[in-house]
């Protein structure tokens, strides 16, 4: 079991973290297949998939092989559908009883994400984060991209707390800034579901403290039950 104390603040990451990417792609695929072909939606979003598991560009697909030549839809308004969408996304039950033990032992949360302000702020709203943690820092919106320090920074500011804890699982950016800040850094190993290729970096500052497989290897602990 990985420990957090009740004195420390608790920061997370959001993609592939809290939820998987992957359920917002098929949530954004459906989105465009819907919006796109009214009369065979299912089709579409078949074709998508199939796309995106041959490695091919799902999108660049669908305009160019699928899409009439007199279609109104363009790659730059599919990817706008895509991008801007209400996505049927939701957390697990391990994720969502973790939060609800943070917040009732007192814990102050909060969570740094990049992307886009619109998706990002729609996944927010999609996972009912707001439940749980207090501020939210999206990269568009910050301006500053992982693994620059400002947004660790923010909450090292914002938080009266001497500790804090970075919960994340991209290798390549997310442990970076936090651990040169003298953060606890957590990641959350790849069950096989993340869609993007993160091979952990070779340099010690890319690397997390501890690893995790699951939430539920989370445990809220007061130092004075040590």
């Amino acid at each position: 079991m990985v420990r957090i104390y009740k004195h420390e603040a608790v920061i997370f990451d959001l993609d592939d973290l809290l939820y998987k990417e992957f359920d917002f792609m098929r949530s954004g695929f459906w989105a465009v297949a819907n919006t796109v072909s009214q009369q065979e939606p299912r089709a579409v979003f078949k074709g998508l998939m199939a796309q995106y598991f041959s490695g091919n560009a799902a999108f660049n697909w669908l305009c160019s092989e699928y899409l009439p030549a007199d279609s109104q839809h363009s790659l730059a308004s599919v990817l706008a559908i895509y991008r801007n969408h209400k996505p049927d996304i939701s957390l697990t039950a391990e994720v969502a009883d973790f939060l609800t033990r943070l917040k009732n032992n007192g814990i102050r949360m909060g969570l740094v994400t990049d992307g886009r302000s619109i998706a990002q702020r729609n996944k927010i709203e999609a996972l009912k984060l707001d439940r749980w943690i207090e501020f939210f820092s999206v990269s568009e919106e910050c301006g500053f991209e992982k693994p620059s320090e400002q947004p660790f920074l923010g909450f090292m500011e914002r938080f009266d707390c001497k500790n804090f804890v970075y919960i994340a699982d991209n290798y390549n950016k997310d442990f970076v800034a936090p651990n040169r800040l003298g953060w606890r850094t957590i990641a959350l190993a790849d069950n096989g579901l993340n869609i993007h290729d993160r091979k952990p970096a070779l340099d010690a500052e890319n690397h997390p403290r501890e690893v995790i497989r699951s939430f539920t290897e989370l445990e809220v602990v007061d130092e004075q039950q040590l």
